[in-house]
């Protein structure tokens, strides 16, 4: 039962990664088909995170903060920030839904800020942009590098980080069916990680047969 649970978590995992990108022969990565999308939905995550500055991390800016990801992060899919400037706020009305229910209209909380777009950049980049007037940041947009499990975010002069807010991927439960604990990716996914567990198992238990591995990137749906 142990082997089998590898298998599938295994599987599972590569199933993950092909479907958040575009190594499967159809080409398309999450979201780009309603199919995509369906495949992944379950491991859609939301969150808020505040700034803290650990001591001992030189930063790339003076007005840069770090902000901790969480432990099961795997994706970014989306990010955005409130900012708490000297000057441009405005009144910002968020929703705050009870936890794991949102069954229940939400209450709100109402902050003094602006949202701005979060743009990733490349430490290769970073020191030719980060003074730029046009690509630096500024009141409509801030900048954000990665850092171990932390995202370092890069504001304009003037403002403060009120929250980064990030939507993302996270990693799969562990199945274990000695347990009772089942795939929780959409049933229809179900076949298809069973397949590349199958094909795993043929490369590694049966026979060491070259062509299996690319099988399963090259004709997964």
């Amino acid at each position: 039962p142990e082997e089998i649970d590898l298998l599938l978590n295994q599987a599972q995992d590569k199933f993950v990664k092909q479907r958040y990108g575009i190594n499967n022969i159809k080409r398309e990565s999450f979201e780009q088909t309603q199919k995509r999308t369906e495949d992944l939905k379950e491991l859609i995550e939301n969150v808020r995170l505040t700034q803290i500055q650990p001591a001992t991390i030189q930063n790339y800016s003076n007005n840069s903060f770090f902000c901790q990801l969480p432990t099961n992060h795997w994706f970014t899919i989306e990010e955005s920030a409130i900012l708490n400037c000297t000057t441009c706020n405005t009144t910002i009305k968020l929703p705050v839904y009870d936890i794991g229910s949102f069954e229940q209209p939400p209450s709100f909380i109402t902050i003094n800020g602006i949202i701005v777009e979060v743009r990733p950049v490349t430490h290769l980049e970073i020191n030719k942009i980060i003074n730029d007037a046009f690509k630096g940041p500024d009141k409509t947009k801030i900048l954000r590098l990665m850092y171990k499990n932390y995202a370092e975010v890069i504001l304009p002069d003037d403002c403060t980080l009120t929250y980064y807010i990030i939507r993302y991927i996270r990693e799969p439960n562990r199945m274990d069916f000695v347990n009772g604990i089942t795939c929780e990716l959409s049933e229809h996914t179900h076949q298809e990680i069973l397949d590349i567990a199958i094909d795993i198992a043929l490369e590694g238990i049966e026979a060491k047969r070259q062509q299996t591995f690319p099988k399963i990137l090259n004709t997964d749906e």
